[in-house]
């Protein structure tokens, strides 16, 4: 899921408003940055109670902006101007709370002074409550209300609701999914330096989702992203350099760019991206490995750079803002599934939802993101069945009659690397290559369809288009190669049909059996077939 890069960093911002028409002498030194000039001004007026100059000298204390940093000065301030009604002063002192800054941590007056002010459109104020009803960060989650007061700080110019709306439309989260929408968004928000945004909108241009497809301009935004941090983005580049994709193939680039992105990733996926490491650098000479090292080991992520002329109506935050923590990221994951019925039951693994907080689905190449929920999971036999919203076109059938034997040709479809191509399903052919799994495994046949993480969940149909199984593993080539010295070669499991028909079964989960044919299809013909029925699963935890 991003893991998709998906992967979101929302953070509360420290700001003070833009200077408004009919500005004294000290907000229009202010706004031009002349902190001593404004000080002088601000100080005697805040001497009289003026709102806005206690606001203003209050933001210029907490970041030692022409006057010594003063924290629990600038909190005397806040407070004065907060009282009075200033709503500059109501944001920042909110976002204090919010972060136990200078005063004991406290959430609930912190949503209140954020309340306050987002009342009179105060937009750093509307940005705020907005980024925390939709991560649900202090407040009971609220995506479809988190957007209204995204849109309204976005409309006066706030880039981070810009990025949180692209993220927004980009994976149907408060509203339906549409890349259309997003795109314009995530473009805005990636040229002011948001990595998420260049994460995302260069996985619009790669897929042509919402955007016409222009590749070579997405790797430029995912270099972008990669550069700032952002481990998705690396993982990316990685795979466009090792594959050659819209780029010369250069695989000592592309394990620097794993390297980067192994280092930076998340400890649950840190073995998926180790052992894109570890492929590239066996086909590099010890220079090549050396010296790709070598530059992973000087290189620092960078703070984003805005490439945008336009202006933006957030001032610098300047000192103070390098030691705020911003909300984790939620991590996301992705599988493959299958429509079993026209109830719009989906079956997949259990592992692929077992610690989902959101789950969405999309079936074949064109359908539309949907919410989905678990209706029965069984973790020994690694199945679980997820219930939808959607009435399918179409939906699977499950082989019955003969049974399958070594030899027999089978067909894979799944959604390997989502966060890097698009979720077009991806089709393999192979055969049954044993008729039990890992140490003799029962429960599963031994196949050679390639497999890539992604895939798991997906259909595995005969040739005549009927599902024979899910699959559930591949073997980790790696670890065998320590072991044994040798490498195996597409040497992945699937959970046998009979099994899944009796877990459906078992939980009352009705899907239609068909024999197979006579005449047996075409891989192509059979892709075809299955791609319809096969389902993308996004996972978020």
């Amino acid at each position: 899921m991003r893991n998709y890069s998906v992967a979101v960093a929302l953070a509360l911002s420290l700001m003070a408003p833009d200077a408004w028409a009919g500005l004294d002498e000290g907000l229009a030194a202010y706004a031009r940055k002349d902190w001593p000039a404004a000080a002088r001004e601000f100080q005697a007026l805040a001497q009289g109670g003026d709102p806005v100059a206690l606001s203003r000298l209050g933001y210029m204390k907490l970041n030692g902006l022409g006057v010594p940093k003063d924290v629990a000065g600038a909190v005397d301030l806040l407070t004065k101007a907060a009282d009075k009604g200033e709503p500059a002063a109501q944001n920042t002192l909110g976002s204090l709370y919010f972060k136990g800054i200078g005063v004991a941590k406290d959430p609930a007056r912190a949503l209140i002074l954020f309340s306050r002010a987002a009342d009179q459109n105060q937009p750093n104020a509307l940005n705020n409550l907005g980024q925390l009803y939709f991560t649900g960060n202090g407040i009971a989650k609220n995506e479809t209300k988190a957007l209204e007061y995204l849109h309204k700080a976005a409309d006066m110019g706030i880039s981070a609701s810009w990025e949180t709306l692209g993220i927004a439309y980009w994976h149907g989260r408060g509203t339906n999914k549409d890349p259309a929408l997003a795109a314009p968004w995530l473009k805005k928000a990636a040229e002011k330096g948001f990595k998420v945004a260049q994460n995302l909108y260069g996985a619009a241009l790669w897929s042509g989702q919402g955007v016409p497809q222009d590749r070579a301009e997405a790797l430029k935004w995912f270099e972008r992203s990669g550069m700032q941090g952002d481990h998705a983005s690396l993982l990316n580049v990685g795979h466009a350099q090792m594959n050659g994709l819209n780029t010369p193939k250069n695989v000592e680039k592309a394990y620097y760019y794993y390297l980067l992105a192994e280092r930076l990733a998340p400890a649950a996926e840190k073995a998926k991206y180790g052992e894109m490491t570890e492929k590239a650098r066996q086909l590099l000479t010890p220079e090549q490995e050396n010296r790709a090292k070598e530059q992973a080991a000087k290189w620092q992520p960078q703070k984003g750079v805005a490439v945008s002329a336009d202006a933006d109506a957030e001032p610098d935050i300047a000192k103070g803002k390098e030691d705020e923590k911003a909300p984790p990221r939620p991590q996301r994951s992705a599988g493959s599934g299958v429509m079993v019925n026209a109830a719009g039951v989906v079956l997949t693994n259990s592992h692929v939802v077992k610690s989902c907080r959101n789950i969405r689905v999309t079936q074949g190449d064109n359908g539309s993101s949907q919410a989905a929920s678990v209706i029965a999971r069984d973790d020994v036999n690694d199945m679980a069945v997820l219930n939808t919203t959607g009435r399918p076109a179409d939906f699977a059938r499950f082989r019955d009659g003969s049974a399958l034997r070594s030899g027999d040709d089978v067909v894979a479809v799944g959604f390997p690397l989502s966060s890097l191509l698009s979720q077009e399903p991806n089709i393999t052919a192979g055969v049954i290559s044993a008729m039990n799994g890992l140490r003799g495994d029962k429960r599963h046949y031994q196949i050679t369809a390639p497999i890539q993480r992604g895939n798991s969940g997906g259909p595995v149909a005969d040739m005549s288009g009927n599902v024979v199984g899910i699959v559930v593993s591949t073997l980790n080539a790696m670890k065998v190669a320590d072991k044994s010295g040798a490498i195996p070669q597409n040497v992945n499991f699937a959970i046998k049909g009979e099994l899944v028909k009796k877990f459906l079964t078992d939980n009352k989960v009705e899907f239609v059996t068909n024999a197979p044919q006579d005449h047996e299809m075409s891989v192509a013909d059979v892709g075809d077939m299955v791609r319809k029925v096969a389902v993308f699963v996004e996972c978020e935890g």
